[in-house]
């Protein structure tokens, strides 16, 4: 029938109506992280240095950990930007998911970092060095309040890829309270193993975090339903709506961990028109975006009527 001209009047209609909305968001996005990708390079060289004055591994490991997370938003940024650009004949829902793209780099960038921390400070738990108590105590204090900025900003965003750049921050902000915590112990007991403790420690505890964020960035690749919206949820909304009396062959999957699409098959009773039809498909676009739906391609069916893809899953 006529569902692909309507859907794409809709979603055309739609943008225009929001441009001047989203662009403004896209530009507080882009805004954040590079605010967070200044301080977070800043500071790394100012670690680097004060890794190497103080002999802490514990310093050194983190500086190359921020080296490799201002690494990681610089892609994120490029990622950012891209996945904002308007679909065209190459990627007909857009860009999007260029931005999960961006979130995956970053969780490998930091894997690699973390993989190279343990190899380095494993080594120091049998063959402890001194290190400078006092010089740490002033980085971590440093370090907790300029990487507690970055991530107050950063968590203003919800983007799967601001996420996983607010994870970079609250990592940096708990390692860095670990070395204070650590500079402290040492500064009062002979206990040098700490540093390279704490460096292990926070490696674990990235690996951890990144791997949740990459198994959700995965879920969005693999079209997995989105987190939080289930298929029976939203059919359950589409059955409300007047004259349908049936919903199946329903599928929902994510853009971008945000935005998603939905194509369902509805079924009409017997009595309805065609102009029932084409309220229906209108009123379930309306009621869908409540649950994250951006597009929905609805294909109307009459009861009685034997469904067109009867084997489809």
């Amino acid at each position: 029938m006529s569902e692909k001209h309507d859907s794409h009047h809709h979603s055309h209609s739609h943008s225009h109506g929001g441009g001047h909305h989203h662009s403004h968001a896209h530009g507080a996005i882009i805004g954040r992280m590079r605010f967070a990708f200044l301080l977070n390079l800043g500071f790394a060289i100012v670690e680097l240095v004060g890794g190497i004055m103080t002999n802490s591994v514990a310093i050194m490991s983190d500086a190359l950990h921020d080296f490799g997370d201002a690494l990681a938003m610089v892609l994120a940024i490029t990622m950012e930007k891209v996945s904002h650009r308007s679909s065209d004949e190459n990627y007909s829902y857009g860009y999007r998911r260029f931005s999960t793209l961006g979130a995956v780099i970053t969780g490998m960038v930091l894997t690699v970092g973390s993989i190279f921390i343990l190899v380095e400070a494993i080594p120091r738990l049998v063959h402890p060095q001194a290190v400078h108590t006092d010089g740490m105590l002033i980085l971590a204090i440093f370090g907790v309040a300029i990487n507690g900025l970055a991530a107050i900003r950063v968590s203003k965003g919800t983007s799967l890829n601001e996420r996983m750049l607010m994870w970079h921050m609250i990592e940096d902000v708990l390692g860095w309270v670990l070395v204070l915590i650590g500079a402290l112990i040492m500064k009062f007991f002979d206990v040098p193993q700490v540093d390279a403790g704490l460096a292990i420690a926070l490696s674990f505890w990235i690996l951890y975090n990144v791997f949740r964020n990459l198994r959700e960035a995965m879920k969005v690749f693999l079209m997995a339903s989105p987190v939080g919206t289930s298929v029976e949820e939203v059919t359950a909304e589409i059955k409300k709506v007047d004259h349908i009396v049936d919903v199946h062959h329903a599928h929902i999957w994510s853009l971008d961990g945000e935005n998603h699409v939905l194509t369902a098959h509805v079924v009409l009773g017997t009595n309805a028109s065609l102009q029932d039809m084409e309220k229906a498909k209108l009123k379930i676009k309306d009621v869908v975006k409540k649950f994250g739906i951006i597009e929905a391609t609805i294909e109307t069916e009459t009861l009685g009527f034997g469904c067109v893809d009867p084997t489809h899953r």
